[in-house]
């Protein structure tokens, strides 16, 4: 208790620090006439001294004195002003002063629900120490667990075991290399669903999300062995995706949507992918000059060309109207208005895109061409 009395007290302090400026008021600046006053007093000073260095004589300092003195008169007000004293009004007093305690308490209102004050310090050289400590024991205990590994038959279900474990572990703990050669060493002995899944997964983590065609051969087969896992059918269908076969992807994903459960986790993300897959899809299918439009613009008169492609571009903007979501058309659109130098269009057209495809490097790339920035 008397920690947060000591605490309170000093933050209440720090604060009135802080405000005791307004609290005890501004004093004004003197008068220009004192600032004047005293300039003429120096001056005076000044002729004093040159006249005793002769570089005036009598005379020139006297006619010198008697203009200083002068100025000096009529700078100095008769009566001369009282210093004005610097003044807070009382109600702007208690209102800081009502600031300076209500800081703290409202610090300390909105800290005591959620802080833990009671909590031991545990320095950042501390925390790495431990991890340091945790990282040596796992690897002592794994490697105990290669050494055991070793003293069994190749083939055994204990030696499986074992290099299934270490796979679990250095995946927990971000070793993908370790996890994967593990991995293959476990399903070499025997395959399992799990564990290829588990394999596939952690391939798809080393090539940031892309499904290896090694991948794709270990989901399919846990496919074949486990129709109902949703997870090899969601990374099949993500695999269909990133190939290009729209069709296939939407089926994929549609089937793992149909086997999850209402309130599934994953649900939000599955149908972000189907949109992905549908919009992609609109792309491919989407409507676009033929080879014998292409030949026929190439010999029409410039005006007429011209008027061709805009009503193209139009009929496209005007598709897009009706399904917001197509990223590859608003790319598109984007290109043809930057190429008829139709710039805010062009721009507008380019935010949508990048709103569809945030990392997508044509978007990029047309940003840098439009000059829009990275």
């Amino acid at each position: 208790m008397i920690d947060w009395i000591v605490l309170g007290a000093a933050t209440f302090v720090a604060v009135l620090a802080i405000l005791w400026p307004a609290i005890r008021g501004v004093r004004p600046p003197p008068p220009r006439e004192a600032h004047d006053a005293a300039l003429y007093r120096a001056q005076l000073a000044e002729l004093d001294r040159d006249r005793a260095e002769g570089r005036l004589s009598d005379r020139e300092h006297r006619d010198a004195v008697l203009e200083v003195q002068r100025r000096l008169l009529a700078a100095v007000p008769a009566p001369p002003e009282t210093p004005a004293k610097a003044e807070t009004p009382a109600a702007a007093r208690w209102l800081i002063g009502g600031i300076a305690a209500a800081l703290p308490a409202l610090a300390l209102a909105l800290y005591l629900p959620r802080g833990m004050p009671g909590m031991p310090a545990f320095p950042f050289a501390e925390v790495q120490a431990v991890r340091q400590a945790e990282r040596a024991e796992t690897d002592a205990l794994l490697a105990q667990v290669r050494e055991r590994i070793a003293t069994l038959p190749p083939e055994s279900e204990d030696a499986r075991r074992g290099w299934t474990l270490i796979a679990n572990v250095e995946r927990r703990r971000g070793n993908v290399a370790g996890a994967v050669e593990a991995g293959r060493r476990a399903l070499a002995i025997r395959f399992e669903p799990g564990l290829a899944i588990d394999l596939a997964e952690t391939l798809a983590i080393a090539t940031d999300g892309q499904v290896t065609p090694e991948a794709r051969r270990l989901l399919e087969r846990a496919r074949a062995a486990a129709p109902d896992d949703v997870r090899a059918r969601y990374y099949l269908a993500l695999a269909d995706l990133q190939a290009g076969d729209t069709d296939a992807a939407i089926a994929g994903f549609r089937a793992v949507e149909r086997l999850s459960p209402p309130d599934a986790s994953w649900r939000p993300m599955l149908a972000e992918r189907i949109a992905e897959a549908e919009t992609r899809a609109r792309a491919q299918v989407a409507p676009g000059p033929t080879r014998e439009q292409i030949e026929a613009m190439a010999d029409l008169p410039p005006e007429q060309r011209t008027a061709m492609i805009e009503g193209m571009v139009t009929r496209l903007a005007e598709r897009l109207r009706e399904t917001p979501n197509d990223a590859e058309g608003w790319l598109r659109l984007a290109r043809a208005y930057r190429v008829m130098g139709r710039t805010t269009d062009a721009r507008a057209a380019l935010d949508r895109a990048s709103e569809l495809l945030p990392d997508d490097p044509r978007v990029v790339a047309e940003k840098m061409a439009l000059g829009a920035g990275g």
